[in-house]
């Protein structure tokens, strides 16, 4: 996991705000059975929102290659296929930009 020449700890930290905020977004389909419906239906969607959107920026802005400073995250999500992105920059070995690896 996370192979590529980042700074890795920032890097999960991020991803792990954009996953609690994508489970708070998602609350109007699991939320009725633990939340009142206000909290539900309103309160955590936009909750969700608003901790995943900066998390997913600053994934897009600042997550570079350390070689020749390629958004690497941008990358996984504007050039690679929908099906296969976040898997990609989870595994991938080396930039693709400038090819170097961490290795």
């Amino acid at each position: 996991m996370l192979e590529l020449p980042i700074n890795r700890l920032a890097t999960v930290a991020m991803l792990a705000i954009l996953v609690i905020g994508g489970i708070l977004a998602a609350a109007p389909a699991w939320g009725p059975f633990f939340l009142s419906d206000d909290v539900a239906f309103f309160t955590a969607p936009i909750l969700g929102v608003v901790v995943a959107a900066p998390a997913f920026a600053a994934l897009c802005l600042l997550v570079r290659c350390r070689y020749c400073r390629y958004r690497l995250f941008w990358h996984a999500v504007s050039k690679r296929s929908h099906r296969d992105s976040v898997e990609w920059f989870l595994r991938a070995r080396e930039c693709p930009q400038c090819r170097r690896s961490t290795a």
